[in-house]
């Protein structure tokens, strides 16, 4: 595994730039215990309305410089590879933490019934703040304190239409860029063994996450932090 760091002509290593996107309805506040964790990293964090916004929208608002590496949790993972897909970022490595190329239910992969995404999708249109409550206490996510203003805007159901739009399972048995997934098992909304059901390319390689869950990485922060840096 690469540490987080990139080897130079001369043979020396840098410390490199990670990008962070959130999962639907969080804030980037949510990788604070992990940004914690990485001292000597260099890291920006984003929700992931506003990478959307710079970097998958027809009309890019603004896009920052791009990082060395991404890394993306749930739909902030998706979004990165639909990003990559598309030719919007182009890093040395992308780190996806509990995502998967596609989220809803196929004939032969198994994700989340089209039926449940669809009652998520109506209860977040007529009250998005007790539907993420309700849908955190039900998935056991993090409810980190984030006094954000936005709190509708991450809990937008753009969000959630891309989890349901996107199918990337194709395009990963033919990705050139090093592709780390990190899967827990016992994850209710993203199966650990998807990875099975595909050919994928050699550029890809799966890990375990510590701990189980679809937030287990937020809980245990500096065990990832630690197999991240493979120190």
């Amino acid at each position: 595994m690469s540490k987080i760091a990139s080897t130079m002509s001369d043979g020396s290593t840098r410390p490199i730039e990670i990008g962070m996107v959130s999962g639907w309805s969080y804030s980037e506040s949510v990788f604070d215990p992990l940004r914690r964790e990485l001292p000597n990293v260099s890291t920006v964090a984003y929700d992931w309305s506003c990478f959307a916004a710079q970097w998958l929208d027809d009309a890019p608002q603004g896009a920052r410089p791009e990082p060395d590496a991404w890394l993306g949790w749930s739909l902030g993972g998706a979004l990165l590879l639909e990003a990559l897909r598309r030719g919007r970022i182009a890093p040395e490595r992308l780190i996806l933490l509990n995502a998967t190329p596609r989220f809803l239910d196929a004939p032969g992969w198994r994700g989340v019934p089209e039926p449940e995404w669809r009652a998520l999708r109506r209860a977040v249109v007529r009250d998005p703040e007790p539907a993420v409550s309700a849908f955190r206490r039900r998935f056991e996510l993090p409810n980190p304190v984030d006094g954000s203003s936005r709190r509708a805007e991450l809990a937008d159901v753009s969000g959630l239409d891309w989890l349901a739009r996107l199918d990337l399972r194709s395009w990963l048995q033919e990705v050139a860029t090093p592709v780390e997934c990190w899967l827990a098992p016992d994850d209710p909304l993203v199966p650990a063994d998807w990875p099975s059901r595909l050919a994928l390319s050699l550029q890809v390689r799966c890990h375990r996450l510590p701990g189980r869950g679809h937030a287990s990485w937020w809980h245990r922060p500096a065990e990832l932090a630690a197999r991240l840096s493979d120190r």
